[in-house]
Parts: C-alpha cells; structure tokens; sequence
C-alpha cells in the first residue's frame, strides 16, 4: 500500500469516530434516560441496572474515541493535536470504557441464570450481580492505571494503546527504544484479549444453553398440546387449558428472552470482533494493516447506538400494539423519552389534574348555586358541599385499600396452596411487558403510580351546574 493511501485511512480513522462516537453517546444516553424517567420499577431489575453500567461505560469510552483527534499525538502523519500525556489519556480511558463490552458478558449470565436455572431477580441481585459490578469494574480500572503508570499506553497508527514503544519508533535487539519490547504481547492478551475471548466463550455457551432450553420447552408444549387434544376428544370434554396456557406463557418467555440476548449478542460481535480480527493479523503476520484500524475506530464506538435500539424494540412492538392510532414518529419518542414519573404527561399527574379539574368544577357548581339563590349563608352550603365531597374521597380511598388488602390475602392463599404462577413469570411482569406478548408491565406501571397519589385513579367528578 502506498505511503499517501495510508495516510488517508489513518487520517479517516481518526476523524470518522468523532461521528460513530456521537451516535453511540446518543444511544446510550437515551437508555439512560429511559431508565431513569422509569426508576421506580427499572431501578429494581437486575437486567436494566446490567445495561445502564453498560451505558455509562459505553458514554466514556465513546466520548473518549470521539476526540482522539485532539489527544491522538501530533507530527505522526495525521492532523491531530494531542502529545504523549495526552496519548497516555486516551489508553486510560480506552481501557476502562473496555468495561461496557464485559458487561455483555454478565448480561448473558443473567439472562442464563433467569431461564434455565430460574433465579429469582432478587437472589441474582443479592449475590451475582454485585460480585459481577465489582469484577469488571475493579479488573478494568486497575488494568488502566497500571498501564497509564508504567507507560504502556502509546500510539499504534490508529490510536493510543499498547505497544512495544511509540509509533515510528525502530526496536533494537537490545530493546533499548522499545520499553516492553518483550512484554507487549502479553500485556495486550491479558488486558484485551483475554477478556474479549473470555466474553466470547461465555456468551456462546450461555446462549447455546438458552436455546436448547427454548426448544426444549416448545417440544413439551406441543406434546402436551397433542396429548391434551387426544384425551379431550376421547372424554368428548375439554382439556387442561389452564395448564396449557402457563405452558405457552413460560415458552413465549423464554424465546422473547433468547430474541433480545441474541440481539445484544450480535452488537458486541459486530463492535468488538475487528480487535480480535487485528490481534490475529498482526499476530500471524506481524504487521500492521490500515484498513482493519479504520474498522476498530468505526466499529467500536458503535455499541451504545446498536442497544438503543434494542433496547427500544420490544416496547416500541407493544406499544405499536397499543396505540395503531400513533405515527412511527409518536411512537419512537414515547420509547426514547418516556413521560418523568409524576412529571408532566406521567400517570400521577393525569390523577392531579383531574382532580384539580374536578375542585374547579365543584367551585363553579357552588357559585352558580348561590348565583341562582341568592342565600346568605353562602359560606355555610360552600363548606357543607366540600365536606361531602372530602367525605366521598375518602370513601374511594378506603374501598381501594381493602380491595388492596383482598387481592393480597388472594395472592398469599395461591401460594400456600402452591398455585402461585413460578418465579420466572414474575420477570415478565417487571420486563414492563418487554419480553412478554402483553401489556402487564404497563398496567404495572400505571398503578405503582396512581397508588402514589393521595387520591385514587377513579375519584367521581362532582356535578355540574344543572345536574341532578
């Protein structure tokens, strides 16, 4: 390849992540965002507190390759602005973001633990998912302040990161110019590398096992669907179909679930594979190629855009289901920008102007009423109307508490008869109905939010003037 030809791939990427970049902190800030306009019920999911460390990770380490223009170092043959403290900057930065990909790998054991050995949220919670944050966050942290303080971070034709010794530098034999000469290869498999393939096994595997267990569960189905048939036709009456019905619910799950994991499996096969494409180059070759550079610095950056998308499709599906009224535009900013709960748009705030609606109504009905009157004791009918209407309230409120209290007794009387549905449905009421064919987890959602307001969601609107 021709020195100028070089020059323009290194020179595109260096620049071209400045836009890949921007895209991928736009993804990931929309997942944060979403999550957090929905904290009371996403904070308490193990899978959205997984992908919301992954975003973090992915703001920073995209952030971190979107300026590489102006800490990648300057005079090596490329328009950038950064020296070698600025070089050792971005191999910081470059490996801790490393994080947001290892967090692929903890996202396939939880999907692994929830289906096939039906974990309850809560025990993952407990036990794996801290265990799982402290590793990838102390194993990429400490990887990157070793590096920036030994100097191994320095600049390869594409971007800084481990190398023998700086780009252009001639080793010796004596590896006098080359610091880690000898040691470089090593230090790329354990900090790069390992993890990368690491991440790659687990997620097979996890994956693999999933789909082994989906398809299990669907053989089951249709031959107790088969057995079930034969033996209503031969009574000449219906079938188990409660029975069935769980069995369906448990296999849509399940095969939901293995969609949305193959999904994010395939983004971080799409961002991170190039590494190991590079790695596998120059490791049989001994050189360098540009094209596969220009591949990392698009490609890597990308991940975070990938799962907004992901992210999004499942409840953009449901709501699509929903409201068929809505446009694709309407919908796509209810996926990316949820109503802020109790904030403008958000259930609670549909139960306080409704109420306040129903206060201004009531005053109207009293100042006609005395209008048409013309009383004296206008204070005396004003308070006796707002105390029946406070009496009525309160009425509501205390049937929505002992319904409350039934439905309760109702569930704990299923469980200790053991027909309470299995742990694993619970996680599709949590999904908010993102894994799951229904609408459950935004009635979830809807009533956590009206249960916050003093006042219940059915509070009666006081008549009008005229009305009897």
């Amino acid at each position: 390849m021709d020195p100028i030809t070089q020059q323009r791939i290194r020179t595109a990427g260096i620049y071209i992540p400045l836009l890949t970049g921007t895209l991928s902190v736009l993804g990931s800030g929309s997942i944060l965002y979403s999550i957090y306009a929905r904290r009371t019920i996403k904070f308490k999911d193990p899978q959205h507190r997984i992908l919301g460390m992954m975003s973090i990770f992915d703001i920073l380490y995209s952030i971190n390759k979107a300026l590489m223009f102006l800490t990648y170092p300057s005079g090596l043959g490329v328009p950038t602005f950064g020296n070698a403290s600025t070089c050792a900057l971005q191999g910081f930065f470059t490996q801790f973001g490393y994080a947001a990909g290892s967090y692929n790998l903890v996202l396939s054991l939880y999907y692994f633990l929830i289906i096939n050995r039906g974990m309850s949220k809560e025990q993952f919670g407990k036990c794996w998912e801290k265990i799982l944050h402290g590793v990838v966050i102390i194993c990429h942290l400490s990887f990157a302040i070793i590096g920036v303080s030994i100097g191994l971070f320095n600049p390869t034709p594409g971007f800084c990161y481990i190398t023998p010794g700086s780009y252009g530098t001639k080793c010796s034999l004596a590896g006098d110019n080359c610091k880690f000469q000898s040691t470089a290869a090593y230090f790329y498999e354990a900090f790069a590398q390992g993890w990368i393939q690491l991440a790659y096994v687990v997620i097979i595997v996890t994956n693999l096992l999933i789909w082994l267990y989906v398809r299990r569960q669907e053989q089951q189905m249709k031959k107790y669907r088969t057995t079930a048939t034969t033996t209503a036709v031969g009574r000449g009456g219906g079938g188990d179909d409660n029975q069935l019905s769980e069995m369906e619910k448990k296999s849509s799950y399940a095969r939901n679930v293995f969609i949305q994991s193959m999904l994010y499996v395939g983004a971080f096969v799409l961002s991170w594979s190039w590494a190991t494409v590079f790695h596998l180059v120059a490791w049989t070759t001994g050189v360098s190629v540009p094209w596969i550079t220009l591949l990392i610095n698009t490609f890597l950056p990308l991940q975070g855009f990938w799962n907004a998308f992901i992210y999004a499709r499942p409840r953009y599906i449901r709501l699509k289901k929903q409201h068929a009224h809505l446009g694709c535009i309407d919908i796509v900013k209810l996926v990316f920008f949820p109503p802020k709960e109790g904030g403008v748009g958000g259930v609670g705030s549909r139960t306080t102007t409704r109420v306040n609606e129903n206060v201004s109504t009531l005053r109207s009905a009293v100042d006609d009423s005395d209008h048409r009157d013309g009383g004296d004791d206008d204070d005396e009918r004003e308070s006796g109307v707002f105390k029946s209407f406070m009496a009525s309230m309160k009425r509501n409120k205390g049937m929505r508490t002992s319904s409350s209290s039934s439905f309760q007794d109702s569930q704990q009387t299923l469980k200790a008869t053991g027909r309470a549905r299995p742990a694993a449905f619970e996680v599709v009421d949590e999904e908010e109905g993102e894994n799951g064919d229904g609408d459950k987890g935004e009635v979830d959602e809807a009533k956590n939010a009206a249960a916050e307001d003093e006042l219940p969601e059915n509070t009666p609107s006081p008549p009008a003037s005229g009305e009897k």
